[in-house]
């Protein structure tokens, strides 16, 4: 006997009870961190699913790889009983539920999968990483006869010049509908994470804890281009040489590493070290010989004119630490950082969480509304200061190539390489 399973969603704001209910042909929540927009998201799927027996639907993101641990995480543990599954085919990533529906699972790294589907629905997690060409080939692909289509997303906000801005919020298109939540808005989240959040500054602050869609005014690196320099991890080869800034104290030290590709000169940021008080410099060392071994890592860079003896307490403990070229002169550091930003020759991995923080809320005081040349609480961003250490030392023009493409495998990782 088939068991009979009643599913019950309950939103916790109002924008995603607005989200499940829209039938407009597209529809988009935009959320903070911690609005419930994935759960939202897979809900709405399985729904349109559950309610057309014989349906067939896409929840995707912009690459397979980015999928594991978030949509499809989020579908098994908290959206999909396994009591309405009648088979998964985890090679071609489709799981059949026992009315005849079935869901696919892709990133739009896929193409060769995406090109012949017939969709009654598509899902786009993360959709802030997709272009328009992206959204516009997905409605190409809702034309599954017998069923309402609909196509809708969640995202985190970007700047207001993303083609999802002027599509939802600027247009005024009536096929379009959009749903906003703070992460305020949900009264679930833990007081702990709450308490997180509330450290957050500038526009990270606005965008990932109050939701909104706003741009990199007055940020210090405001020619950071997270669309091109954002990228899901790889594997970084052995063969690549590594180097490390360091930010020193007692409460926060903090250091960034940097793998540099011999083929183009790019430099992909692949590791943070962000520990905490309480760690003797031969505990730093340490992490720092586990985290880079097997690899040469050919400089190390941090402190400021001023703090030699720290660095010889690394030297000591095996850890050789040289003085940054550029260490009693921020601003020349900072442009150092800029020059290399304005060529996208910095790479970031996207699971460097507080490195993107801190990227993002690192901005110029205001005084009666006007920008300073002074940086707001700039004692709190060490894995800036730790960027800019060992930064500075390169000049962008010595990184070979002047154009390059973000190379995108179908394993999910990414490259840069010349054009």
């Amino acid at each position: 006997m088939r068991a009979t399973v009643n599913i019950a969603f309950e939103p916790v704001n109002s924008a995603q009870a607005g989200f499940m209910r829209s039938s407009a042909p597209g529809v988009l929540f935009s959320g903070a961190f911690g609005a419930g927009k994935t759960l939202a998201l897979c809900s709405k799927g399985l729904k349109y699913s559950l309610d057309c027996p014989g349906n067939f639907g896409l929840l995707c993101r912009k690459t397979r790889n980015s999928m594991t641990h978030t949509t499809l995480k989020t579908f098994w543990d908290k959206v999909c009983p396994k009591e309405l599954v009648a088979d998964v085919n985890k090679t071609e990533g489709i799981v059949h539920l026992t009315n005849g529906s079935s869901i696919i699972f892709l990133g739009l790294d896929d193409p060769l999968k995406l090109g012949s589907l017939e969709l009654g629905w598509v899902g786009i997690d993360e959709a802030v990483e997709t272009t328009e060409d992206d959204w516009q080939m997905l409605e190409g692909r809702l034309r599954l006869p017998g069923v309402p289509h609909q196509i809708f997303a969640a995202t985190n906000p970007g700047r207001p010049s993303h083609y999802l801005y002027k599509m939802f919020f600027t247009s005024r298109n009536p096929k379009y509908e959009v749903y906003q939540a703070s992460a305020l808005d949900n009264p679930t989240l833990p007081a702990d994470y709450r308490e997180r959040l509330a450290t957050f500054t500038g526009i990270y602050y606005q965008r990932n804890v109050l939701g909104l869609w706003v741009g990199l005014e007055g940020l210090v690196y405001s020619n950071f281009n997270e669309a091109v320099c954002v990228i899901p991890r790889f594997e970084i080869p052995s063969k690549w040489l590594i180097y490390s800034g360091h930010d020193f104290g007692g409460a926060n030290p903090a250091a960034m590493f940097y793998a540099q590709d011999p083929a183009t000169g790019y430099l992909y940021a692949w590791h943070e070290y962000l520990p905490g008080g309480g760690r003797s410099i031969y505990a730093h060392v340490q992490e720092f010989k586990q985290i880079t071994e097997g690899r040469v890592v050919i400089k190390r860079n941090g402190g400021s004119h001023q703090e030699d003896e720290i660095r010889q307490g690394y030297t000591a403990q095996g850890w050789p630490i040289a003085e940054p070229m550029l260490s009693n002169n921020v601003a020349a550091g900072i442009q150092r950082v800029l020059d290399f930003h304005a060529y996208n020759k910095i790479f970031v991995f996207d699971d460097l969480t507080e490195y993107l923080r801190e990227k993002l809320s690192y901005s110029y005081k205001r005084d009666a509304g006007l920008l300073t040349d002074i940086i707001e609480d700039k004692h709190r961003f060490h894995l800036m200061d730790s960027e800019r250490s060992i930064i500075s030392d390169f000049a962008p023009e010595t990184v070979t190539g002047s154009k390059h493409t973000v190379v995108r495998r179908l394993d999910g990782s990414s490259l840069a390489k010349e054009v």
